[in-house]
């Protein structure tokens, strides 16, 4: 970039990144925490991480090519990681009632913080208009959690229809 990079002034898309990420925390949480959740809210998650990182690539304002595909190799690599994490996780299937836990995994909160801490970098960027990090490096880091959740949550759904069943009571 020739200069200093050009951020847009703080507005409504920046708060949005910001509440993305902070939901996508509080909903990863029970699931990291091991506690029995329905198999759908799996993709409750990474539906939100995915927001975020789109409305992150979307306010980068020099957009180019190596941008794009920075954002979405960082996607890809995420995505790769997260289905192998998905695939070691030990999990327990409930057939009858569509539950599943898996194990205890600070990873995903791990992720979701990240996207929290990603959303107020942007934000306070946008607050003082200058940015902390450029805007397309934080997209792609969004773009990498996001990946990392939807291929993990992926992974768990697919092997949640080969498991065997177990006795899982709901909260």
């Amino acid at each position: 970039m020739n200069g200093s990079p050009i951020i847009a002034p703080l507005s409504l898309s920046n708060v949005a990144t910001v509440a993305f990420a902070a939901i996508c925390l509080w909903t990863i949480a029970s699931q990291a925490w091991g506690n029995v959740v329905k198999l759908w809210r799996l993709a409750v998650p990474p539906s939100f991480a995915a927001v975020q990182a789109f409305v992150l690539l979307a306010g980068v304002f020099d957009a180019t090519t190596i941008n794009d595909a920075e954002w979405l190799a960082a996607a890809v690599v995420g995505g790769v990681i997260g289905r192998m994490r998905g695939w070691t996780l030990a999990v327990e299937v409930d057939r009858r009632l569509d539950l599943v836990r898996q194990q205890r995994s600070p990873d995903a909160l791990l992720m979701g913080a990240a996207l929290v801490m990603l959303a107020v970098i942007d934000f306070a960027g946008a607050a003082a208009l200058e940015p902390i990090i450029e805007p397309q490096h934080v997209a792609a880091g969004a773009a990498f959690c996001a990946g990392y959740l939807g291929c993990r949550a992926v992974a768990i759904a697919v092997r949640a229809g080969r498991l065997p069943h177990v006795e899982l009571h709901g909260t």
